[in-house]
């Protein structure tokens, strides 16, 4: 794709003389500074997040530029090195995080730049590929000017859990005729639930957890040949994505038959416009007759978990041909409609090598993505 005229090779010159443009992490004070303008109150800001995120990552130190004007820090972008199954190999990918541009230096090429000298040092290091899940802010300028690719949308599965809070949440505030529904409808709700909650199977265990033992290296090499392009979920990245992450709190349940584990579930309460969300934020599961009941059991088993701590509504990020979309199907979930979504999940992939990529390396359907192989829940 051609990068917009607006920003020539002429622009970006001047910009590159008239900016630093600075690897690493050489002003973190000013880096928190303007953090805490564009994104004041969230993870960022925290000043444990960023070595959490880019220092300890098992796969490597991060990818990070940042540029500064007269001691001003203008901008930043990173790209997070991750171990990746791609057929039958392994190799490390990227995931680009955190580009941040000062409001008073926008329109001058700062994304471009420092995504620009990231890609340099991916390809020095042989690292062939780079994920994108963009905002609204990013996603133009990446399909635009950095040559992503988009390769579809990623659906939002809900669960309600209670029709009347969902619809007085709606900015569009629904008729009295509405409110009157969601009220009338809610006892049949929670009737429809408790049909389509699927029966235990007694003889697997679940189990709410506090770490990853090393067991979990085992269940990846057992169940990765399920998933043709998948983030590697090994023991060191479960423990570095959900537990050792210093602010937030992740539940996770296990399920074991026989003491074999058989699925995991990690996940999290959210508050979007005024709803709690239950986020499953990730989850794998045997492709087995006793996996698919394990992984029925540990969605039921987050669901009482957050419906105890107040939740409105459930949702996870999955294709609909992923194995663990069958729990989430037997669970009573559905896709959730566009008027309702938060936002739309894009995900943007670059090749950054010369070489060409896998066969059906751009297939959208060939992966298995949910939000933790991203850093935004």
């Amino acid at each position: 794709m051609k990068k917009n005229p607006a920003h020539s090779e002429r622009a970006l010159a001047r910009a590159r003389s008239r900016l630093e443009i600075l690897p690493g992490r050489p002003d973190p004070e000013g880096l928190l500074v303007l953090a805490r303008t564009i994104f004041p109150g969230e993870d960022i800001v925290d000043p444990r997040y960023l070595p959490w995120l880019y220092d300890q990552n098992p796969a490597g130190p991060a990818y990070e530029f940042m540029t500064r004007d007269r001691g001003l820090v203008t901008g930043h972008a990173a790209a997070l090195p991750l171990r990746y199954k791609i057929g039958a190999e392994e190799m490390t990918g990227s995931l680009g995080v955190n580009a941040i541009t000062h409001p008073a230096f926008r329109g001058k090429g700062i994304f471009i730049l420092l995504y620009e000298e990231i890609f340099k040092l991916c390809v020095r290091d042989g690292n062939p590929f780079m994920f994108g899940f963009a905002n609204s802010n990013s996603h133009k300028g990446c399909l635009r000017h950095l040559d992503f690719q988009e390769i579809g949308q990623l659906p939002l599965w809900i669960l309600p859990f209670d029709l009347r809070r969902i619809l007085a949440s709606r900015k569009s505030r629904p008729g009295r005729l509405w409110r009157v529904g969601a009220g009338a409808a809610n006892p049949f709700l929670g009737l429809g639930l408790s049909v389509l909650r699927p029966r235990p199977d007694k003889d697997i265990a679940i189990e709410k957890i506090k770490e990853f033992g090393s067991e979990f290296d085992g269940f990846w090499e057992t169940v990765k040949n399920a998933y043709p392009n998948c983030l590697i979920r090994n023991r060191a990245f479960l423990d570095w994505r959900f537990v050792r992450q210093p602010t937030r709190r992740y539940d996770i349940f296990a399920a074991r038959k026989g003491g074999h584990l058989l699925a995991y579930l990690a996940g999290t309460l959210t508050t979007i416009e005024g709803l709690r969300w239950g986020m499953i934020v990730d989850m794998l599961a045997a492709e087995t007759p006793e996996g698919r009941a394990a992984g029925r059991g540990v969605v039921a088993a987050f669901h009482r978990h957050i419906r105890s701590e107040g939740a409105d509504l459930a949702a996870a990020l999955m294709l609909k041909r992923a194995p663990p979309a069958k729990a989430l199907r037997r669970n009573g979930y559905l896709v959730c409609p566009r008027s309702f979504l938060p936002r739309e999940f894009p995900v943007l992939l670059r090749w950054n090598m010369p070489s060409a990529p896998p066969a059906g390396f751009f297939d959208l359907k060939s992966w298995h993505l949910t939000l933790g192989d991203y850093d935004a829940v």
